[in-house]
């Protein structure tokens, strides 16, 4: 049996840098396709395709594609207040509508999937989180995961985090939720079995350090600065990379005057790969994370990882990282002295993170995915009554 899959995307995701989401959707959505028993295809707005087809820059090009006659604000919207018009309208005959980022529209005949990927204004750790603009986020956030746990078939959170986060706060069904998760480039494996082959180019740079992130609230753009602040104290010739565009206004002024500090901007996947095996390890602090892929990647690259306890990183990262406590520089410097002073550590710490990332595969996703979908397509559905226009 032949299962048909529309997957309900917002283009833009996928003509831009291919980091966090934007990365779950290429991967998953294409590799579904690649799958026997599938037959994938994408369903967008209109006003998003070129000529009617997907963009030549888009991750998903090359995939059929059915148009929504909305804009993205209007269907959104229409979506919100009600279950008109059901997107199978769009693409009709299809067995699920699945969205692989937090999009939501109701169906008349085919079942609904959707995977969420975080919950960073639910969590007090996030430093702007009694701003006005996290309490107005929060608020849109909690409609969209009352209806989503409500109404959705199936609900794909990234993380078991995210799972209970979901389960406690907005009462999803466990029988209703499938931890999906995220998987590591094959190219950060490659990396890591390349710097520690006895013909890799090997070597590693004791003086510095990885950031993967940019300088953010997010990421940890305080607890970054105040150990470069600290490090700088301990280690006069040691560095520290960033990694990222995210970077925050105040961050980058903050960073400007800390000359061991230094803004790379964006790198492509393959080429931070081949990057990472040559730092003494990263410096992971984010203040949210709702699973934590970036520690796997460095882990996958033959490159330790310091990192805190926050959120969903200790539940992704294992027992492959070393933690540290993010308010205390201190324990860094502590981390960092032990790495420069002793190879063998440092080999060590490697390889528990080779082992650790070794069990994160976009294949392993793809296969929780599948089952799922199978195993609940053989469910029966009740139509949905929407309303006539």
């Amino acid at each position: 049996m032949t299962l048909r899959v529309a997957a309900h995307v917002d283009l833009r995701y996928t003509t831009r840098q291919p980091t966090g989401v934007d990365k779950h959707i290429a991967r998953m959505v294409r590799g579904l396709a690649a799958r026997p028993g599938f037959e994938v295809s994408v369903v967008a707005p209109r006003g998003q395709l070129v000529d009617g087809d997907l963009p030549s820059g888009s991750s998903l090009h090359g995939l059929p594609v059915a148009p929504i006659p909305l804009s993205n604000r209007t269907g959104r919207l229409l979506w919100s207040l009600g279950n008109s018009p059901p997107i199978d309208r769009f693409c009709p005959g299809v067995d699920w509508v699945w969205s692989p980022q937090e999009l939501w529209a109701p169906a008349r005949y085919a079942r609904t999937a959707i995977t969420v990927h975080g919950s960073t204004y639910f969590e007090p750790s996030f430093p702007g989180y009694h701003t006005a603009v996290a309490r107005f986020e929060r608020a849109r956030m909690a409609w969209f995961f009352r209806r989503i746990c409500r109404a959705a078939d199936l609900v794909l959170p990234v993380s078991r985090y995210l799972e209970r986060f979901l389960i406690d706060s907005f009462g999803l069904r466990p029988e209703r939720s499938v931890v999906v998760g995220n998987g590591v480039d094959e190219a950060f494996f490659a990396a890591g079995a390349e710097a520690l082959s006895p013909l890799g180019k090997g070597g590693y740079n004791a003086d510095r350090l990885l950031v993967v992130g940019g300088l953010n609230g997010w990421d940890g753009a305080e607890s970054i600065l105040a150990c470069a602040d600290a490090l700088a104290e301990s280690f006069p010739s040691l560095g520290i990379d960033v990694i990222g565009t995210l970077d925050d206004p105040g961050s980058i002024a903050a960073s400007d005057r800390r000359p061991n500090l230094h803004r790379l901007g964006f790198r492509p996947p393959n080429e931070l790969a081949v990057m990472m095996p040559r730092y003494l390890a990263l410096l992971y602090l984010p203040n949210v994370e709702s699973f934590g892929i970036v520690a796997l990647e460095a882990m996958a690259a033959a490159l330790p990882v310091l990192a805190c306890r926050l959120t969903a990183v200790p539940e992704t990262a294992g027992d492959g990282a070393w933690y540290v406590d993010e308010r205390r520089p201190a324990e860094v410097v502590a981390a960092v002295r032990a790495l420069r002073a002793d190879p063998a550590l440092r080999t060590a710490w490697v390889e528990r993170g080779r082992r650790r990332a070794a069990g994160f595969t976009w294949e392993a996703c793809l296969e929780r995915l599948a089952v799922a979908l199978k195993k609940d397509a053989r469910v029966a559905r009740m139509p949905l009554e929407v309303s006539r226009p």
